[in-house]
């Protein structure tokens, strides 16, 4: 149900900012508009068009951004609310690893409830406006309906308009088709009689008429009713009946935005004074072509409404084209060019100030829960970005390809609901079976993978530590990991462009790390830097042991500890990043391909997009001039990028692994007694 509720809500946010949005591009047209009074009325029309498309645009694009970027903030509400065992779990867990007391736990929570006061009201606010979006974005629907059955009308009254025309033969053809060619306009256009019309009209686009009633020909002189069909033919020349047609379009979806009306009343009235103009170069004669306006008015029967379709030659304000023909002025005062900025610019401001007050929670948003939480939040100018790898592809230590099957495919599932785009890292040697022959079934999954618009990417054959082996047997082991995954992306039109590290170790030399990146860059590899590095692949460890021994109380401990953690090593990245780099980036994350993150992917991203953050590729998240950095770590140990610059720049080195819960720290000790006690070449820990 929160899927199918979620589309609802970003278009619901997307109508609330559309009236800043709105708001903001009409008084930009505005100024636009009072600095142009001088220019040729063509360019205040193209001006109002393109103000009016902004204004359908915007909305729809931040539609867009809310599907794909932060979570929608009634999902966000509802998140906090049911996922309450988490957060407590969460405070749990950070009390053991700082080794806090329970006096000092109270004392924390007087502080929190303190600082949330001042975000309580705003987020009590918009999670009651936000269960209001959905019937928002119904009642828009029915307006649109509304108004939508209103252009039917009209255009049944065209079809209405265009059924009643009769030829007109003569001298008025001879007319027209030298109008035409003065005006230089290339399409047909036929001249007709219809006692439907009070003034002349034009309906059609393709084929266009130009309807004249007959009191016209009665009621002008010749001169006169040349001048008017030079407006006309200037429509037809100028495709306004089209313009037309997509603005009205534009109007039915905005009909709910003053503004949109009011910029759309000056793209029509722009029309017609260009047209006007066209009508007066044709001529040549402008007190001809006014007092034709003004005896074509005194021609009409009865104020009967042109259908919204046609285009009439009484559109806009009469009186108003006749003064400005003759140029009477009927203001008494300009706006200066000076007044018209700073009147922009206060608007600006206040529209920018009520965009943040209507930001749903997520992105700054989430920063102020974050901040009432006492949790890290980014800075006003900083967007927290993170790209997601997996390693370990597929499935870390799932043996049985059914199970297999069913977490990878959940994994996607979790992907694609929370719009990811991920690079999982293989080690081809899963790709076999015992005997040596390739297992159909595990290389399928990682074209169900490709297909499903994520990368793969090449961890050596057998997960070889290059600080282990020499050089050269590193390399072989880089040749043998590509050669599926190589095929299944170039059959799918792509390359394999991604190299991960086993272990994040890069070599135990300055000269043979060079000499291995050297390598990789020849072979058309990018190196992936890993800046969130974590202990997830020691959570997974323990998670599939209970799920094989059917220890369905051990999986939820180790399920309930995972988020918090992960929680705790965000936050410690996040420090880290600022004392490092001077700020914080688009981070890296590595997780471990397996049963663990396929069951909790939907809360892991719950809680990242709490936090602030939105999904990036790890190309995206790359380009960031931090991963240009020099890195000249060599240490057996392997570590994120972000410890190699802090070694690099002769900082102190810090250990995350303090991070883990006391239920990881004993697992983790009888870890590597097992491992020592076989004799695992792996020992340092680290992926």
């Amino acid at each position: 149900m929160m899927l199918a509720e979620a589309p609802l809500r970003a278009i619901g946010w997307a109508l609330v900012h559309s009236l800043w949005q709105g708001a903001l591009v009409a008084l930009v047209y505005a100024c636009f508009a009072s600095l142009a009074k001088s220019s040729a009325a063509n360019v205040r029309y193209v001006a109002a068009c393109a103000a009016l498309v902004l204004m359908l645009a915007l909305p729809v694009a931040t539609a867009c951004l809310n599907l794909r970027g932060v979570q929608a903030p009634s999902a966000r509400g509802a998140s906090l609310a049911g996922d309450a065992w988490a957060e407590s779990l969460q405070a749990r867990g950070r009390a053991e690893a700082d080794g806090k007391t329970a006096a000092e736990g109270a004392t924390r929570g007087a502080s929190d409830e303190a600082a949330a006061t001042g975000g309580g009201f705003r987020l009590w606010a918009e999670e009651r406006f936000d269960a209001l979006l959905p019937w928002l974005v119904w009642g828009w629907a029915v307006g649109v309906a509304l108004c939508a059955l209103r252009v039917g009308v009209g255009w049944f009254s065209v079809r209405r308009l265009k059924s009643s025309a009769r030829p007109v033969h003569g001298e008025y053809r001879e007319v027209l088709a030298c109008l035409a060619r003065r005006l230089k306009v290339t399409r047909a256009a036929r001249l007709c009689q219809s006692a439907l019309v009070e003034v002349p009209t034009v309906v059609g686009h393709l084929r266009p008429l130009i309807l004249i009633p007959a009191s016209v020909f009665t009621g002008l002189s010749p001169e006169q009713l040349e001048a008017v069909l030079a407006h006309e033919l200037a429509h037809v020349r100028r495709y306004d009946y089209l313009a037309n047609l997509l603005q009205t379009v534009v109007e039915t979806l905005l009909f709910y935005h003053p503004a949109a009306w009011w910029v759309a009343g000056r793209v029509r009235a722009e029309r017609e004074h260009a047209c006007d103009d066209a009508a007066v170069g044709a001529t040549g004669d402008v007190l001809l072509y006014a007092r034709s306006l003004a005896q074509m008015e005194q021609l009409r029967r009865e104020r009967g409404e042109t259908p919204a379709l046609a285009l009439a030659a009484n559109g806009g304000s009469l009186m108003r084209r006749i003064r400005r023909l003759i140029q009477v002025r009927t203001d008494t005062h300009t706006r200066t060019p000076l007044v018209a900025g700073a009147l922009l610019f206060v608007m600006l401001c206040g529209a920018l100030a009520g965009a943040r007050a209507l930001l749903p929670l997520g992105g700054e948003g989430a920063a102020g829960v974050m901040a009432a939480a006492g949790g890290s939040i980014p800075a006003a100018d900083t967007r927290r970005e993170v790209a997601v790898t997996f390693v370990s592809f597929p499935g870390n230590g799932i043996y049985d390809n059914g199970r297999l099957a069913n977490k990878t495919r959940k994994l996607m599932r979790s992907l694609a609901t929370n719009d990811v785009k991920a690079v999982a890292f293989v080690n081809e040697a899963r790709l076999y079976k015992e005997d040596g022959t390739p297992d159909e079934a595990r290389t399928a999954l990682l074209g169900e993978w490709l297909d499903a618009g994520h990368e793969l990417g090449n961890e050596t054959f057998k997960h070889t530590n290059l600080y282990r082996v020499s050089l050269a047997e590193f390399q072989t082991a880089v040749l043998k990991g590509e050669q599926i995954m190589s095929k299944l992306v170039r059959d799918r039109g792509g390359k394999l462009r991604y190299f991960s590290y086993p272990y994040l170790n890069t070599g135990s030399t300055l000269a043979e790390k060079t000499a291995a990146e050297k390598f990789l860059r020849e072979r058309g590899y990018q190196i992936h830097p890993v800046t969130i590095d974590n202990m997830d692949w020691l959570f997974s460890q323990a998670y599939i042991e209970a799920l094989r021994r059917e220890d369905e109380q051990a999986a939820t401990r180790i399920r309930a500890e995972y988020v918090p953690y992960m929680e705790r090593m965000f936050e410690f990245v996040e420090g880290y990043s600022r004392e490092v780099v001077g700020r914080e980036f688009p981070q890296v994350l590595m997780l471990t391909a397996g049963a663990l993150n396929a069951d909790c992917f939907d809360d892991l991203a719950r809680m990242i997009r709490r936090r602030g953050y939105s999904f990036v590729t790890m190309e995206q998240a790359t380009r960031d001039e931090a991963y240009r950095l020099p890195d000249n770590y060599t240490g057996q140990r392997g570590d994120s990028w972000i410890a190699r610059w802090a070694v690099t720049k002769g900082m102190e080195y810090k250990d995350s692994e303090e991070n883990l819960p006391p239920l990881m720290q004993d697992y983790f000790t009888e870890f590597q007694k097992k491992q020592q006690a076989n004799k695992a070449g792996s020992g340092d820990g680290k992926k």
